[in-house]
């Protein structure tokens, strides 16, 4: 027998409107005895697909719904909408992207348009028929239920009793109902599953409405999902509106379809295999052309992989990304050589989507499209950070703006976020919530209810204070709930016929939409997604050549990768700035491996992971012939010999389950799946078919099993090869620039990092000991980024402090109708939009030094210049009177770096470190331990003291271009240093100890420089 089904439920997807995730809504709706769930979000679908997946899951009925809110005439009400079928779900999908593009607001036409397959309720006192009645306005109650019944056959009216108007007029409204013929259904509306939810419901309204957690008032206490026998309790007078739950519900039944790829046409009028053919023949024509390769090799593998494409229905997909590669290649616009899986496939290197020959480095086809098994094919793509949208956008013209979209992705309560938003509706005080936070792990890798439970000064905060309790039991319940959208980081979809036909869209970046529906779901629809991401080594790459060709017009970058300056720069571990070769610990792994073969490289990115970093001194040591080199069994050396016999790339695998089980690499990469997972009942499975395979062979049960187990152990420490091979590419490529064109490459690096102190002073650092010049910012000269003028490198306006794009471009856009002439100039030309602050950061950072003033006399001066100015005062009448004195070195400094984040033109330590080459200067940013350093600082400030012998010493601020340091000089070496003054540069030998978790320097010896 059917129950009673509730009708108006909101998701966790009605962002923080509702708190019930649909994964315990399932549950506790079977729990309750619930056989048909409907959901209603408010005016998105963006759970829909979740929805319906674990609903039927459950073995639950889905009815997908639609909360809207309809403009008529000048006024606006709500509506919820159902699906009744496909048609009506497309509906749906169409009404849900009018509104969200629409700011949240759908014309009643337009649902007039769009009412095909769907079935209204009125939400009970949400639409304005309640109101009307409430108001005892029978005559509008009428006009606009006539509208609204003209618009859909099948109509309700939605009656509740939860608010107390509700209560007091559901006789009114049940007998209009009745006197106007109009269907009526039972609504309890729902935002929170139980009744002890309710506090985690007012805490995301409260975090909503950025207030603190309020009394529940209206409807709040009622919000839950009530069972099937409450309902019957509530409406026990009016089962008729029951009975009207369950043929609505038998009236709905949208079936979705995930059995099939909903693939785009490159282009309906040709036939994409035969193209794709065509274009590949010609392409591998190119590619061995000068080359001694065997052609007759190639195609054979080629004709191979054009036949599994064509089987499995993907050659469309293969001609969309190279037109697109073939656009941006044509624009100028760099591509990475491959990514993922995708660089196995020789198809997509004879298009140009990769660079990588997959012959020559041994990638399996399987391993990146599998005829064994169904899965779309992954081709990620690499563009420069810089121009990816360019791409984007052509994708979305070429297709139409119909048919591409973003991808959404939702910002959650992680456990930090919820905790500090639940303690600040909660008015929970600051003493408190440091206390929580003291406890709480500084990396995240499980949940808050499971970090209490390990926690048990957690616990006795929570026993022991009721604030603390309520705030964390908050937290545990927000943790996780969506709270925005945001946009999927690369993930771009493109569809055959309308977006609309397959997911609702709302507004997206750079006018292209975004789908409503999350990757995962679009996924399992069967939608393309292509993943073009915007890579910052890919821009430094492709602007250091341009910076080179504008020195040299016929630059190219190499194809081989063979270098030796390049391998010598590696080997010595010399790799900051260098595409995944710049960590500490890689840098270490390159000098022990003597790095000396582009295979080398390939192996250290795959290696340097967690789990096959236990390899790496056998690497190392059987490379250096510090081991002998040994295999399992003989007929693993051609597999293994390469890798010095252990497993590196999960393509071994495959060809070792290959080469002894007799498995297509198709099956094998099946294997490799498999037992990755680490499922018992599925390595015993393999098992028992890996030894019979290969007993059948001719191996022993013996060998067979232990080839079986070695797979096993290895499973997890194998990588992608191909994916490898790709990005060793770009480390080469940045590699091979960094060492060839050094001052070329630092600019650009130094570009990339504005913003970062730390990367900006370890390329600065660099670049000096390099000797290459730099030079600070020079208002005639700098641009946004870091300049080559001269031979040298200039500091770029934007990164000076406070300026930022706006302005400096604004100051760019002033300067491009002639070159500043005198400092009055300048500030006549800019003082309208440079605020004073930004003129004097402008000054101290010697960015008007051209003009060969001092920054004292510029700072005095500037403000009467602008008073000339804005007072239209007559040039010369009122002369500037330039001071020629200057601020003290110390200012300069102290100045230069508060505006610069670096010091260049009062860098102390390199004009004064040369005069010390015996001595091993430490720098503030490289102490790490306690023991006795030598430095070179300046004194910041000394704050004299007197020790309990009556004995005078002194605290001393101590700083350099990496930081400051605090010091101390006990009586007899303060009474030998009583000429140091703040401003002071000085040669400082003493001890670094630790105290109270800080870093101090006890100073056993001061000299001036």
């Amino acid at each position: 027998m059917m129950r009673p089904v509730n009708l108006y439920l909101k998701t966790e997807y009605s962002l923080l409107n509702s708190n019930i995730k649909i994964h315990e809504l399932m549950s506790v709706a079977s729990e309750k005895g619930y056989q048909v769930i409907a959901m209603t979000d408010d005016q998105n679908m963006h759970g829909a697909i979740k929805f319906y997946q674990a609903a039927h899951k459950h073995h639950l009925k889905p009815i997908i719904g639609l909360n809207v809110r309809y403009q008529f005439n000048d006024q606006t009400s709500n509506l919820l909408l159902y699906a009744l079928d496909n048609f009506g779900y497309q509906n749906l999908m169409k009404i849900s992207s009018r509104m969200m593009i629409n700011e949240g607001v759908v014309e009643l036409e337009y649902l007039a348009r769009t009412a095909q397959g769907v079935l209204v309720v009125t939400p009970s006192d949400e639409n304005i028929i309640f109101d009307y009645i409430a108001r005892n306005d029978l005559t509008s109650a009428v006009n606009h239920l006539n509208t609204l019944t003209s618009i859909y056959y099948d109509f309700y009216l939605g009656i509740a009793k939860q608010s107390e108007a509700e209560v007091k007029l559901f006789e009114t409204i049940y007998q209009f109902g009745l006197q106007n013929k109009v269907k009526m259904v039972a609504l309890h509306k729902s935002c929170y599953l139980r009744k002890e939810d309710l506090d985690v419901y007012l805490a995301v309204r409260a975090i909503d409405k950025n207030e603190t957690i309020g009394e529940p008032v209206g409807k709040d206490l009622s919000l839950y999902l009530p069972s099937p026998d409450e309902l019957v309790a509530t409406f026990r007078d009016h089962l008729d509106l029951l009975e009207e739950t369950i043929t609505i519900s038998e009236k709905c039944n949208v079936k979705i379809d995930f059995s099939e790829y909903q693939l785009p046409k490159y282009d309906e009028s040709i036939n994409a295999d035969d193209y794709l053919k065509e274009l590949c023949q010609v392409g591998l024509k190119k590619r061995l052309s000068g080359t001694n390769k065997d052609s007759k090799y190639y195609l054979e593998r080629l004709f191979y992989e054009l036949a599994v494409i064509k089987k499995m229905g993907f050659s469309d997909y293969f001609l969309i990304v190279w037109d697109f590669v073939k656009f941006a290649k044509k624009r100028g616009i760099l591509v990475g050589p491959g990514r993922g899986s995708a660089p196995a496939s020789l198809v997509s290197y004879c298009l140009g989507i990769t660079d990588i020959d997959p012959i020559e480095y041994n990638l399996l086809f399987e391993r990146f499209l599998n005829p064994e098994r169904i899965t779309m094919p992954d081709i990620d793509l690499d563009f420069p950070d810089d121009e990816r949208d360019l791409v984007i956008q052509y994708v979305a013209e070429k297709y139409g703006k119909e048919r591409v979209a973003h991808i959404v992705t939702f910002g959650t309560f992680a456990l930090k976020l919820a905790i500090r938003d639940a303690a600040r509706i909660c008015n929970l005080s600051d003493v408190r919530f440091k206390e929580i936070s003291r406890l709480l792990p500084s990396r995240v890798t499980s949940g808050l209810n499971e970090i209490i439970e390990k926690s048990e000064p957690l616990q006795r905060l929570m026993a022991e204070f009721e604030d603390i309790r309520k705030v964390l039991k908050i937290a545990m319940k927000l943790e996780g709930l969506p709270k925005n959208t945001s946009t999927h980081a690369a993930g771009i979809i493109i569809t055959r016929y309308d977006l609309v036909n397959y997911t609702p869209v709302e507004n997206g970046l750079n006018n292209v939409y975004q789908t409503q529906y999350e990757a995962s779901d679009l996924e399992a629809l069967g939608l393309l997604k292509i993943d073009f991401l915007g890579l910052r080594n890919l821009t430094n790459i492709s602007k250091t050549i341009k910076l080179i060709k504008r020195d040299n017009p016929n630059f190219k970058m190499p194809d081989q990768f063979n270098d030796p300056l390049t391998f010598e720069m590696i080997r010595k571990g010399d790799t900051t700035g260098v595409f995944q070769l710049e960590s500490p610990g890689m840098r270490k792994l390159l000098t022990n491996l003597r790095t000396n073969s582009f295979e080398d490289i390939i192996a250290a990115i795959a290696l340097f992971r967690p789990g096959p970093m236990e390899m790496i001194p056998t690497f190392i040591k059987r490379k250096h012939k510090e081991e002998k080199v040994t295999y399992p069994h003989p007929d693993l050396e051609p597999i293994l010999n390469p890798t010095y016999g252990t497993i590196v790339y999960q393509e071994q695998i495959m060809l070792i389950a290959w080469r002894f089980a007799g498995y297509s690499l198709g099956e094998a990469d099946v294997l490799r799946r498999a037992v990755s997972k680490k499922n018992r009942e599925i390595l015993e499975r393999e098992r028992s078919q890996f030894v019979a395979h290969s007993i059948k062979r001719g191996y022993e049960r013996a060998v067979a099993e232990e080839i079986y187990d070695y797979i096993i152990k290895f499973a997890n420490y194998g990588f992608n090869k191909a994916h490898s091979v790709a990005y060793s590419v770009i480390a080469y490529q940045t590699a091979y620039l960094k060492a060839r064109y050094f001052k070329y490459y630092v600019s650009v690096l130094l570009t990339s990092v504005i913003g970062s102190q730390k990367l900006t002073d370890d390329y600065y650092k660099e670049a000096l000991s390099r000797k290459v010049k730099i030079f600070g910012p020079s208002i005639n000269i700098s641009t946004n980024e870091y300049t080559i003028e001269n031979g040298a490198i200039f500091f770029p306006l934007q990164a000076i402090n406070g300026l930022g794009g706006v302005l400096s471009n604004k100051i760019l856009e002033e300067r491009s109708k002639g070159m500043f002439k005198s400092f009055e100039d300048f500030i006549r030309r800019t003082c309208d939009f440079l605020p004073s602050s930004i003129i004097e950061n402008l000054i101290y950072g010697g960015a008007l030094d051209i003009f060969k003033l001092t920054k004292k006399a510029m700072i005095n001066e500037y403000q009467n210049i602008i008073d000339t100015t804005k007072y239209q005062f007559v040039e010369g009448l009122l002369k500037p009177d330039y001071t020629t004195e200057e601020f003290d070195y110390g200012t300069c400094l102290m100045k230069e770096k508060e505006v610069l984040g670096i010091n260049i033109k009062y860098n102390f330590f390199y004009q004064y470190a040369h005069r010390f080459p015996n001595k091993k200067l430490v720098k503030i940013s490289d102490i790490t331990k306690e023991g006795n350093v030598e430095m070179l600082l300046m004194i910041k400030s000394i704050r004299p003291h007197t020790t309990k012998k009556n004995e005078p010493m002194a605290f001393v601020e101590f700083t350099d271009d990496t930081g400051d340091l605090s010091g101390v000089l006990f009586p007899r070496v303060y009474l030998a240093s009583s000429f140091m003054k703040v401003g002071m540069i000085a040669l400082v030998y003493g001890k670094i100890e630790e105290r109270n978790q800080r870093k101090q320097l006890v100073v056993e010896k001061l000299t001036t420089v």
